[in-house]
């Protein structure tokens, strides 16, 4: 039975079609996915903190560049479905956290700008390595060239202070 008919069947019987794409996603890629999008989170948080600001704000932005980066991602297979409703479960899960943390309004303070640059280092290997995952496991995904190429262009938002006012200039749109 092709994937089409399965999902016309799943449907019939009261399942959500969403639901039906994002099953389809192995738990291996699931966990993948959830593990790289926490590693990209973890990594844009730290780099906005350290450039200034309230953890709370980093975090806030961080969310919102992750979430503005998985939905640019030009494609509609079901492992791109999963990595979308992936980075709202994500989002719910650090609303919880954030609500919760005693460090929320803490400013960064570094001893020296040695301690600043091997933050921003580690921040910097966290995205690289959580978009890189995020790409294996859509071209891994993929049946044809077209959507490997969609998968390909996935790119990570970076930030410095001058950039951040173009992000917030395009997202107000």
């Amino acid at each position: 039975m092709n994937s089409s008919l399965s999902k016309i069947m799943s449907m019939v019987n009261g399942q959500d079609r969403n639901d039906f794409d994002s099953e389809s996603v192995s738990a291996e890629n699931r966990t993948k996915i959830d593990a790289a999008l926490e590693s990209v989170f973890i990594g844009k948080s730290m780099q906005m903190w350290a450039n200034g600001g309230k953890l709370i704000d980093a975090w806030n932005r961080a969310l919102d560049d992750l979430r503005d980066e998985m939905f640019a991602i030009p494609n509609t297979m079901p492992v791109v479905a999963y990595l979308r409703q992936a980075v709202f479960e994500h989002r719910t899960h650090w609303n919880v956290k954030m609500t919760k943390s005693n460090e929320k309004n803490s400013v960064a303070y570094f001893e020296n700008a040695d301690e600043k640059a091997q933050l921003l280092e580690y921040a910097n290997a966290q995205i690289t390595t959580g978009m890189n995952t995020i790409r294996c496991v859509i071209a891994n995904a993929t049946d044809g060239v077209a959507h490997t190429q969609h998968g390909a262009n996935i790119r990570p938002m970076e930030h410095s202070r001058s950039n951040t006012r173009e992000h917030e200039r395009v997202r107000k749109r």
